[in-house]
């Protein structure tokens, strides 16, 4: 992303005519060339090379990843994290998935953000929960991929001839697909107040809960067991929200699904 602002340095372009800066100590800081017709500008930009990351909860291999956004400005230069952090770069290693954004500060005062969002797929099994999901594809008979649960010194040797992190997608006829769950948010962008309508396609436990850009829980609207084809629409006003959030996500927690939906709040 790029954003423009005025420069804070007076810089001399061209024939600037009879002009003399030592004329009047008291001129402004910031000044607009406009003798010459142009104008003094700064460019800045941050980039987070990747709009989504996917980290692998249970297999610490693939737990973490470290956000490092390309930035241009100029010196010196401020990052501002989402979670507070001002370093150059950031590393994550969250439990469940989350929005991260980045603003950079130049030293013409020249500001803009981006954001990435960092989907958690938690690859946990076993009784004690220590070892990891893998997706397994027998050689030479894919279509009998199974999910296997082993331990995580076994997970290369899998990855290396085509398996993958996780449990396996449970194959269905495709005349016969219903969604687990559908999720409507009206408005989005929101200011006070919204409608989060949540339909289940199966008799099953939905769980609707507003969560922050670091994971927190900050509110349940729903726990609690639907129908097929039952419809629940649910209130959700700025109140319930953390203070001053300009993003929180609805987390929508099914029998076999899970969807984070961000939800923008114009305040």
């Amino acid at each position: 992303m790029v954003h423009f602002a005025l420069a804070r340095h007076l810089t001399a372009i061209g024939d600037t005519g009879n002009f003399d800066a030592t004329m009047n100590p008291r001129l402004p800081f910031f000044v607009l060339l406009i003798a010459t017709g142009l104008s003094a500008q700064a460019q800045c930009s941050v980039d987070l090379p990747n709009d989504t990351v996917t980290l692998y909860f249970g297999y610490d291999p693939l737990a973490c990843t470290t956000l490092q956004p390309v930035v241009t400005g100029a010196a010196p230069t401020q990052l501002l994290w989402s979670n507070g952090n001002t370093t150059t770069s950031l590393t994550v290693c969250d439990t469940a998935s989350s929005w991260y954004f980045v603003t950079l500060t130049d030293d013409t005062a020249c500001a803009t953000t981006d954001s990435v969002f960092v989907q958690v797929v938690d690859v946990r099994c076993g009784n004690a929960l220590n070892k990891v999901a893998v997706c397994h594809f027998p050689p030479g008979n894919p279509a009998n991929a199974h999910t296997i649960c082993i331990s995580a010194n076994g997970v290369p040797a899998h990855l290396g001839h085509g398996c993958h992190l996780g449990a396996c997608a449970v194959p269905v006829d495709s005349a016969d697909v219903t969604s687990e769950v559908e999720v409507t948010i009206t408005p989005n962008p929101m200011m006070e107040n919204a409608m989060i309508t949540v339909r289940s396609g199966l008799d099953q436990r939905v769980h609707v809960r507003v969560i922050d850009a670091l994971g927190r829980v900050h509110e349940t609207l729903l726990e609690g067991s639907m129908t097929v084809n039952e419809t629940r629409t649910l209130p959700l006003a700025a109140g319930q929200l953390p203070t001053d959030a300009s993003l929180v996500l609805i987390e929508v927690i099914s029998a076999n699904e899970r969807l984070s939906l961000p939800v923008l709040v114009e305040r």
